[in-house]
């Protein structure tokens, strides 16, 4: 199989592309963040695009309640967050995709690992290359 410098030019763009295009996925999925709050509106949550719980406020007013309504509302709150997160995921996703954000990020890495093997046989197919030219073998 003959390879011209242009073939080289695809590839290398086709490389880079990939690269970023997977990096801005990676970067958007990471700064994902949800806001809730709970039905009073005395307790507001934040989560982290990980789910976790990044900011809790409770006014004082909300001291008032008994302990399980104080705890009932905590939970509004931090599930209206994550479903918040779970809509702002869903909304970097193509058209038609339906998964959780954990079943996301597990399919990032999987895609992350599939570019790096892609990536390397690419390296190893430009080095083929390059010992083919420098062997007088590679026609130009």
């Amino acid at each position: 199989m003959e390879y011209s410098e242009h073939d080289l030019d695809d590839l290398v763009r086709a490389s880079e592309r990939g690269m970023r295009e997977l990096l801005d996925a990676m970067e958007g999925l990471k700064d994902t963040s949800g806001t809730g709050e709970s039905r009073s509106g005395m307790i507001s949550a934040a989560v982290g695009h990980d789910g976790r719980i990044r900011k809790l406020k409770i006014e004082a007013r909300a001291m008032r309640l008994d302990s399980a309504e104080l705890a009932e509302q905590v939970v509004e709150a931090v599930t209206a967050a994550q479903d918040d997160l779970d809509r702002a995921t869903r909304a970097l996703l193509p058209p038609g995709e339906n998964a959780d954000p954990a079943d996301i990020m597990r399919q990032f890495e999987d895609l992350q690992d599939g570019f790096a093997r892609e990536s390397d046989a690419r390296v190893d197919r430009l080095q083929r290359m390059r010992t083919r030219d420098h062997d007088g073998r590679f026609d130009r």
